[in-house]
């Protein structure tokens, strides 16, 4: 018989191929590999029967069990086998064996022969160990790789066994893979895995060490040697898959950690060569890190960071900083709040270092909400001074919609102090625009003024433009960075873009200005509103208050 991709069955269908299976081969069968069952198929009934690895007098999973990868990867799976000097060859193919209407297991058919070994293949292939329990509790049952523990017993076995031997650890790691399992399916994603692990295999010298920690984290170990990082560059270069027709790269990143230290604990060795990946693992230009010292210091600054926070938070070591925007006629029209974080001892920590380390550990939501009822507060505080009809505006962190409903607690906010709600504007990055439209339509219908912040970093831009209701733009500083080479592309794209804003009806807002030709051809080019360093840096409220009350 022809063998064929995953079929839909159903019972009978089922029992008619087996009855046709049964006359050309020694064995076949439908099992449940997840439950390691054999189903006994009868008529117009499917019951669980005996455990499916009995057949080899074992009593536990097959170490290498193509069923369970040709059930999660819809792909038929062929293997041989050697047991007491018996060859088998077995074939699994995907079921979907539909036993009622609203009843359908997800089962591999097995087609399985036997016949004595001929004296080169005994010699050739492993005999088959029944009494695998260990090996499966130290490997990866998707991928035959090892599993966390097992890898990190293998590594330590291997340090022992090789004192004088430079070894390295390489962490590699799919990017967006969560992607193939939301577009496809959870087993077109299982497909992948399966065939990044084999790719991992053939581009390792014999007796690496390699495993699947979890989910599309991939760790190597082998013995230092210069051909290390070519073999690594052709894997990652051979990597990019393309989905079935669609064109949907699958983007791969590895961290190298040379290991220095043999007495670290394994884990330890893994978190370096992962905390070079993750250093690059937002560019798809470069495919391979090292890790360095630095990193480690940087980790460090991190790690003291998020557990300094909550103290920071509650001494009012953060603290409100307001950037103005001026006008054509450069009278003060706005202002942007950012936060700046000094220290109890009077020193200062950098926004570049702490405002990306708290979105990463989820601590950007609590700062975020407390920056902005501080802005309420302060607006509110205003009433009747020279700043009443002053608006702000907030910044919006892309992981405070993971955290918080932004636009319920803007409104709380603005209800809590009675404030009007267009003194309060919401800036949002076109990134978050573009991920989070939904969210971003909630605060635009309860009906805040939102700015599209970073106009131009990302790669949506006129779709963002097309689709969002937002009142103002803000022209990325990118675009006034003018070079000898590039300035007359740029002064057309920043021409244009105005244009193309105010024909939308939306107010233009040029952040980054920092020079007097950039503010000369931004007015010319009818921009609305200016902000930068050639004005004035951000300053603590107070200087603000002082420089702008009469201005």
């Amino acid at each position: 018989m022809v063998i064929m991709e995953a079929m839909d069955l159903t019972l009978q269908q089922a029992a008619d191929l087996l009855d046709a299976y049964r006359k050309e081969h020694k064995l076949a069968r439908i099992v449940d590999p997840d439950e390691c069952r054999e189903l006994d198929i009868g008529e117009g009934s499917c019951q669980y029967g005996r455990p499916c690895h009995a057949v080899w007098g074992s009593n536990h999973r097959c170490s290498n069990c193509i069923s369970y990868q040709a059930c999660h990867t819809d792909k038929e799976r062929r293997k041989q086998e050697l047991r007491n000097r018996q060859l088998f060859e077995i074939t699994s193919r995907p079921v979907n064996l539909h036993v009622d209407a609203a009843t359908t297991l997800v089962a591999s058919l097995e087609l399985i022969d036997w016949r004595e070994a001929t004296p080169a293949e005994v010699a050739d292939i492993p005999e088959k160990d029944n009494d695998n329990a260990d090996f499966l509790n130290q490997h990866d049952t998707l991928t035959g790789l090892f599993n966390k523990e097992g890898f990190s017993r293998a590594v330590r076995a291997e340090l022992a066994a090789q004192p004088d031997t430079d070894f390295t650890m390489v962490s590699i790691n799919l990017r967006k893979f969560h992607m193939i399992n939301d577009l496809y399916s959870m087993k077109k994603g299982d497909e992948v895995l399966v065939s990044v692990a084999e790719s991992i295999r053939q581009k390792c010298h014999t007796g690496a060490l390699i495993a699947r920690l979890f989910g599309d984290h991939f760790a190597v170990f082998e013995p230092t040697d210069e051909t290390l990082e070519a073999r690594l560059q052709e894997f990652l270069d051979e990597a990019l898959f393309v989905i079935e027709e669609d064109d949907i790269p699958l983007h791969i990143h590895a961290g190298i950690y040379a290991v220095v230290d043999r007495n670290l604990p394994v884990a330890i060795m893994i978190d370096r060569a992962d905390m070079a990946r993750k250093e690059i693992e937002n560019d798809y230009n470069i495919g391979s890190a090292h890790y360095t010292k630095k990193l480690w210091e940087t980790a460090i600054n991190k790690q003291e960071m998020v557990n300094r926070f909550t103290d920071a938070l509650a001494q009012d070591e953060f603290h409100l900083y307001l950037q103005p925007q001026l006008d054509r006629k450069e009278k003060l029209a706005a202002a942007e709040v950012l936060v700046r974080w000094i220290k109890s001892d009077g020193s200062i920590v950098s926004p570049g270092a702490f405002i990306p380390c708290f979105e990463e550990s989820g601590q950007i939501a609590q700062l975020d909400r407390f920056v902005w009822e501080k802005t309420v507060q302060l607006l509110k505080s205003w009433e009747g001074t020279a700043f009443s009809d002053l608006a702000l505006s907030i910044n919006v962190s892309p992981k405070d919609f993971l955290y918080l409903d932004v636009a319920k607690t803007l409104q709380e906010l603005i209800e809590k102090y009675d404030l009007p709600m267009e003194k309060l504007r919401v800036e949002i990055t076109e990134s978050a625009v573009v991920s989070q439209s939904k969210m971003v339509d909630d605060i635009i219908d309860a009906g805040f003024h939102v700015e599209i912040d970073d106009f131009g970093k990302g790669y949506s831009s006129l779709n963002t433009l097309r689709n969002i209701r937002a009142k103002t733009l803000k022209l990325d500083m990118f675009f006034l960075r003018f070079s000898d080479e590039t300035k007359t592309r740029g002064r057309v794209i920043v021409d244009h873009v105005i244009h193309m804003g105010k024909t939308l009806g939306m107010q233009i807002v040029a952040e980054g200005v920092e020079t007097e030709f950039q503010k000369d051809h931004l007015l010319k080019a009818d921009c609305d509103y200016l902000q930068g360093f050639l004005f004035s840096p951000p300053i603590p409220v107070e200087a603000f208050a002082k420089k702008y009350a009469v201005h």
